[in-house]
């Protein structure tokens, strides 16, 4: 597993196809790892559900239901069981010459018949590949945009406040490639504080705010999924494993490990080898 796909980052959504600025595609998963990127991103649940977490707030969705990304939100996905759902990727060019200053929208949208047809035509688009097919779809991704921002927009940010989410959406996208370097070393709040200019007590709160969880939370569910792994990957003693992640306690790296996975690593380790 590579440890830059683990926890909380910044995304680095591919160049252009074709100068296209509109992405359509179809996933199933039960979950997707905390990220975030300029680009708004619409995913429309066709089966199952799940939660959405947009900046640390937690949405729940079901099949119908649309979760709306706006730019530069930290966002993931958890699920108890796969969920299908369509994902529009809308690209910054593609509202260039439009005005959306300041716009931002709700983040969920409950059966609404009129995103649920522009998502079937989008499918539709998608999938036959005939001519003309990209220029069908971005004219259905400014209906559906259009549409949205008419009845499910919100008061936006000022500049101001955008220049100041954007400076501490990279402060804390230097403290996650901390965690991600040195997770199997001791780590204090203090020191991610300082990273980011704040009191440990503001940033404690910063933090809990933008992902939902508190910092000894994510730096043990990151070091969580690097165990994972080794388990699956190796055949390495679990108190090896726990020493290399970070926990010098077994019996701690053990508790933890059941609250995060629901299972003892020995459980697990023997679940993934029958895989």
């Amino acid at each position: 597993m590579n440890p830059t796909k683990i926890g909380v980052r910044y995304e680095k959504v591919p160049p252009l196809e074709k100068n296209f600025p509109v992405k359509f595609r179809v996933y199933r998963s039960d979950h997707v790892l905390p990220h975030w990127h300029e680009h708004i991103e619409l995913l429309y649940f066709v089966s199952g559900g799940g939660t959405v977490m947009l900046d640390g707030a937690p949405h729940r969705v079901a099949a119908g239901d649309l979760a709306v990304v706006n730019s530069s939100v930290i966002h993931s996905f958890l699920s108890s069981s796969p969920a299908e759902y369509y994902c529009v990727l809308i690209y910054p060019d593609f509202l260039a010459d439009v005005a959306t200053d300041g716009l931002l929208f709700l983040p969920t949208v409950q059966a609404d018949a009129t995103v649920s047809d522009c998502f079937s035509s989008l499918f539709a688009e998608y999938t036959s590949g005939g001519l003309g097919g990209d220029m069908m779809q971005k004219s259905i991704a400014y209906r559906l945009l259009a549409y949205l921002a008419r009845h499910y927009a919100r008061v936006g940010q000022g500049e101001g406040e955008r220049q100041m989410h954007r400076l501490m959406l990279s402060r804390f996208t230097s403290v996650v490639q901390y965690v991600a370097a040195h997770y199997s070393e001791p780590i204090t709040t203090r020191r991610l504080a300082e990273m980011c200019y704040l009191s440990e007590g503001h940033f404690c709160r910063f933090f809990k705010a933008a992902t939902g969880k508190t910092p000894l939370s994510y730096i043990n569910e990151y070091r969580i999924e690097r165990a994972s792994a080794l388990l699956l990957e190796t055949d390495a003693p679990i108190t090896e494993i726990a020493l290399s992640c970070g926990f010098s306690d077994v019996n701690y790296f053990s508790r933890v490990f059941r609250s995060v996975r629901g299972e003892a690593p020995t459980e697990y380790r023997r679940r993934g080898a029958k895989k």
